[in-house]
């Protein structure tokens, strides 16, 4: 059975859409390469020899992980917005919300890992003293 979309649900539809997009396009989210270092960062973690280094990297993970937490956190919202929003496709819910939430996953998965690398170089930099 098809419904079909009413004004409000429409543009709710196309202002999470619109948020999403700029969201991603703004922050790199999960765009091919996005999780590859830059080369700053590649010659920050080769260089790492002091406290201070790794220090350093390790507010960056922890910046970073909290940044992902963020993206995690939208998408849960953006989930909860197109499941209230009731948009039903030709195959249901256009998978929508399952999208949203497999995102939020990652991001959450990532922020973890990024937290792990911060915990480590401050045990590095504990040594490095």
């Amino acid at each position: 059975m098809e419904i079909i979309m009413n004004k409000k649900s429409s543009w709710l539809v196309g202002a999470i859409c619109g948020m999403a997009l700029t969201f991603g396009l703004s922050s790199g989210g999960y765009a091919v390469g996005a999780d590859q270092p830059s080369s700053s960062m590649q010659q920050q973690i080769i260089g790492a020899k002091s406290n201070g280094d790794h220090e350093a990297l390790a507010i960056q993970y922890e910046n970073e992980a909290k940044e992902l937490q963020a993206k995690a956190q939208a998408h849960k919202e953006m989930a909860k917005a197109y499941d209230k929003a009731g948009y039903f496709g030709p195959g249901g819910k256009f998978d929508t919300v399952r999208h949203c939430n497999n995102l939020a996953r990652k991001y959450e998965d990532a922020a973890k890992e990024n937290f792990a690398l911060a915990k480590m170089h401050r045990g590095l930099a504990e040594k490095a003293k």
